[in-house]
């Protein structure tokens, strides 16, 4: 697949079907579940309420099992971070499973999937409305993650590589894993361009990411002072 390039200062949703020959795979675990995920995407800004939307979803719509994929790194000396982090705890129910995942979700995911599905009273398989329920907060720290792991944090075209090909591995695995799953991210591309060069790179591959994720995306939302406005 060829490079993205990013419009700059522009903010573009397109929404087409899961089955968009742009992420087309040959591996021989594609299709092996027939039966369509489900898929939605909150963006927005820092304390839109993305992330209470995003759970306030999972909470009304899931009836089978849920796993809470926490991409966050902690920092111990990040007093505010880890307020942050304490916070998203404290509001989640107790029954969802968690998993702290900073990179590599496509692969480290199949795993936990699994392992939910088998704890779980009963099998998704039974009725589709009891399918497991992914949710992943956050794509923007997942992307941080990808940046700060760079030989050269600064040096574009890697990191935009590094981006797409962990993106269409996650892509792949909710193509190929009957769950709703449900992604949370930030949407930095209103606030103008970066003055540095890291807020720049760092911009371009989250802005890369929030194409394909909304590319595949059933339904996919703006998330703007805890209201939402649907992306079409």
């Amino acid at each position: 697949m060829g490079q993205v390039l990013l419009p700059k200062g522009s903010f573009l949703i397109r929404i087409q079907p899961a089955n968009s020959l742009a992420f087309q795979h040959t591996g021989k675990n594609i299709g092996d579940n027939m039966e369509k995920s489900d898929i939605t995407l909150y963006l927005g800004g820092t304390s839109s309420g993305k992330s209470r939307r995003a759970e306030e979803h999972v909470q009304k719509e899931a009836e089978g099992p849920v796993l809470y994929v926490a991409t966050a790194r902690k920092f111990p000396d990040d007093a505010a971070m880890m307020e942050r982090i304490r916070r998203h705890c404290q509001r989640r129910p107790a029954h969802w499973a968690t998993f702290e995942c900073p990179l590599h979700l496509g692969k480290m995911l199949p795993s936990r999937i699994d392992d939910l599905v088998s704890a779980s009273p009963s099998s998704a398989s039974q009725r589709n409305d009891a399918m497991p329920t992914v949710l992943i907060d956050c794509v923007t720290m997942w992307i941080t993650n990808i940046l700060m792991e760079q030989v050269n944090p600064g040096n574009l075209s890697p990191f935009l590589d590094a981006v797409q090909s962990e993106t269409e591995d996650l892509i792949a695995l909710m193509q190929q894993r009957h769950c709703r799953w449900v992604l949370v991210s930030g949407e930095t591309g209103l606030g103008g361009i970066a003055q540095n060069t890291l807020g720049r790179t760092f911009c371009d591959g989250l802005g890369l990411a929030n194409q394909l994720l909304a590319e595949q995306a059933d339904n996919a939302y703006l998330v703007v002072a805890g209201r939402l406005l649907k992306l079409s």
